[in-house]
């Protein structure tokens, strides 16, 4: 079923909720077209500026609406009972309902081993957990929790941090702006010139600081690291990039019992945002036995 809207007080875009009929559930369907029928805006440009009319909660720093840019994503959620959005001139298809495993899966998975799948996906989530929690806890540890370290590890981070100016939670949120700024960078500016921009950021800029002293080699690898890490799950960046953020200065203020709480809180806030009545936790809170043949591991059986 195709179902058109006009959207737009000047562009009048079209924009188009595509759903199988006896797969997609009906009041999700009616909720979806009753938001884009109310939505009073200029123009839609893009299918991301009806995005935010769509989300629970548009102020989270969490993402509750899907998209792709391959048809055969598309289908493959249409079957699995979401629905489509199409905005005119765009290719981003938005999909709704969405939740947070989602983002962890990429198309080439079905197309793979499942035992090969599970592998990926789990090395995804665990890539994903490194980049938030990563220059947290190394600062937590350096700070509140050195005693736990082997006695031989920390030696060696005091041989290398010694006569650095820096507290390691200045440093690590130095080290942390610096790769952000430099990323930023990097993604404005010609192809050509990006690289070249890398290469000068991650390897010179980065060796010079570390030779003058003014940051140590541990917490570079740390936060360069976290930042590797966090393009296992690409949809997942701008998120866990906030969220590391987030965990570092809480990790500065109070330690491990700040990660440990924080972590609480995000689960807690986690359970309580749902995509059209879909949990974005599902099919792990609540578990759906059915579904969980397709989360964060794979199996066809």
């Amino acid at each position: 079923v195709v179902d058109t809207f006009s959207v737009g007080k000047y562009t009048d875009t079209q924009v188009a909720v595509v759903y199988l009929q006896d797969t997609a559930d009906k009041n999700v369907v009616k909720e979806i077209e009753r938001r884009i029928s109310k939505i009073d805006i200029d123009g839609v440009v893009d299918s991301y500026y009806i995005s935010v009319y769509l989300q629970s909660k548009p102020n989270s720093i969490f993402k509750q609406v899907g998209d792709t840019e391959k048809p055969d994503i598309l289908v493959g959620k249409m079957l699995e009972g979401r629905i489509g959005i199409i905005v005119d001139g765009s290719p981003i298809v938005l999909t709704l309902p969405f939740i947070l495993v989602e983002d962890l899966q990429e198309s080439d998975d079905y197309y793979s081993q499942p035992i090969k799948v599970a592998f990926l996906r789990i090395l995804r989530l665990i890539g994903v957990i490194l980049a938030v929690l990563l220059p947290g806890t190394y600062v937590a540890i350096q700070l509140y929790h050195y005693k736990i370290l082997p006695t031989e590890f920390l030696i060696t981070i005091m041989d290398t941090t010694q006569g650095i100016p820096f507290t390691p939670f200045t440093e690590v949120l130095f080290i942390v702006l610096l790769f952000e700024i430099l990323y930023e960078a990097n993604l404005h500016m010609p192809q050509y010139m990006g690289m070249a921009l890398s290469i000068v950021g991650a390897l010179i800029l980065g060796e010079t600081a570390v030779t003058a002293g003014i940051i140590s080699a541990p917490t570079l690898m740390i936060v360069a690291l976290s930042g590797i890490c966090l393009y296992t799950a690409p949809d997942m960046v701008d998120s866990m990039s906030v969220l590391r953020l987030i965990y570092l200065i809480v990790a500065g203020s109070l330690g491990g019992y700040g990660i440990a709480l924080l972590s609480a809180f995000i689960a807690i806030y986690l359970c309580s945002i749902d995509s059209f009545g879909t949990p974005i936790l599902a099919p792990y809170a609540p578990i759906i036995k059915q579904d969980l043949k397709d989360g964060v591991t794979m199996d066809f059986l």
